[in-house]
């Protein structure tokens, strides 16, 4: 007689747009899964979670799914509550600042803002996640750590302190389905017999399918109809980001933030099966950026296409992340900002994106929120609540 398989026990971190969005999905898959959601605030948090269960079962499905008081900043406490729920995989929704806060900002102060891109607030995805890494370690726990907070660049930073997680969610993992659609259409098959292995930083993949276009970031594509890779000449990857911009352009925002409550639903159901599946996700192994990932059960590997080395590919992400404001991720951790997005972040709002290693992402996380902060209020914005 073959041993019944251990039912596995996910640990979602945090009920806001995104965790809330990932209970929905993993409650109404076809898989059964130990839930546990880790809230600060039960009170509220339970209407959320009330919300997924009844939708659940208004599709047939009659989940149990418990709540746990946590608050990541108390690293013992944390540490305590593992212990005890021993999860085996924790999927981390939890940040400092959502990325669609600045959005609440009129367009031109938000515009302005923009021009910095996304890395300029890595301290704020970073210290959360941070806390929860130190509490594992404390914890001595075997969890399988799933990050979706700016893991691009967050796993690296943390992979010097070894308190990277294992990998990420969203960004990459967002235009991958964009592209097979698109490849499908221009190749005239089943979007099913479209397979792809993409490498890019979080900048092209959220800035490609909004514009068609990679403002000359780089990034490697190969793709396979029926298992075969498809030459290069066959198909124009300007054309393609047009269709993926275009015929293909999804709703965006929070309107779509589906797109990325799928793809980390995608990834942790590869991470609980173990079963070979490769799926794209950001920050592998503490690596910065993008990247095809085979989920095993051994552990995670870069699925790398003929032609194309793992260098090669680290490479092209370290360049990308230029363009995300990032200059380097170094073997300390330190980041570094570039000078063009540092300087925006001065003009714009008065804040010094000086380098700063990962021990010092409070003090940094503190005062860009204080500096973000007087901007919105200045913008006549003053509720930033962060879900």
């Amino acid at each position: 007689m073959t041993a019944s398989r251990k039912t596995p026990h996910i640990l979602i971190i945090g009920s806001g747009v995104l965790g809330g969005d990932v209970l929905d999905f993993l409650l109404q898959s076809e898989r059964d899964y130990a839930l546990t959601v880790g809230v600060r605030r039960p009170e509220t948090a339970l209407l959320r979670v009330n919300l997924a269960r009844y939708t659940a079962m208004n599709l047939g499905r009659e989940p149990q799914v418990d709540m746990m008081p946590l608050d990541l900043m108390n690293i013992e406490q944390t540490a305590e509550r593992l212990d005890k729920l021993k999860p085996d995989i924790i999927f981390n929704a939890a940040t400092l600042h959502s990325w669609w806060v600045i959005t609440k900002l009129p367009p031109e102060a938000y515009k302005s803002l923009d021009m910095a891109r996304g890395g300029v607030w890595t301290p704020m995805h970073q210290v959360l996640v941070r806390r929860l890494m130190k509490a594992v370690r404390l914890a001595d726990s075997p969890a399988v750590v799933v990050n979706a907070s700016y893991p691009d660049v967050v796993n690296a930073s943390l992979a010097a302190e070894g308190l990277a997680p294992a990998v990420g969610i969203g960004n990459i993992a967002n235009a991958v389905p964009g592209i097979r659609l698109a490849a499908a259409y221009m190749l005239r098959r089943d979007p099913a017999a479209i397979d792809i292995r993409f490498f890019a930083h979080h900048y092209l993949s959220y800035r490609m399918p909004s514009t068609g276009g990679t403002d000359g970031a780089p990034y490697h594509l190969t793709i396979y109809a029926d298992g075969a890779e498809v030459p290069k000449a066959e198909i124009d990857h300007e054309v393609l980001f047009s269709h993926v911009a275009g015929r293909f352009r999804r709703v965006k925002g929070l309107a779509g933030q589906s797109v990325t409550a799928s793809s980390a639903t995608a990834m942790l159901h590869a991470v609980a099966s173990r079963s070979g599946q490769v799926v794209h996700g950001p920050g592998p192994l503490g690596l910065v950026g993008g990247y095809p990932i085979r989920v095993s059960p051994t552990g995670f590997l870069v699925d790398l296409p003929a032609g194309l080395t793992l260098d090669e590919a680290i490479d092209i992400n370290r360049r990308c992340q230029r363009y995300d404001g990032i200059e380097s991720v170094d073997d300390d951790g330190t980041v570094r900002m570039t000078e063009a997005s540092s300087k925006i972040m001065r003009e714009v709002i008065g804040y010094d994106c000086r380098p700063y290693r990962p021990d010092e992402c409070e003090e940094r996380a503190d005062e860009l929120a204080s500096r973000f902060a007087e901007y919105a209020r200045r913008s006549g914005v003053s509720d930033l609540s962060v879900a």
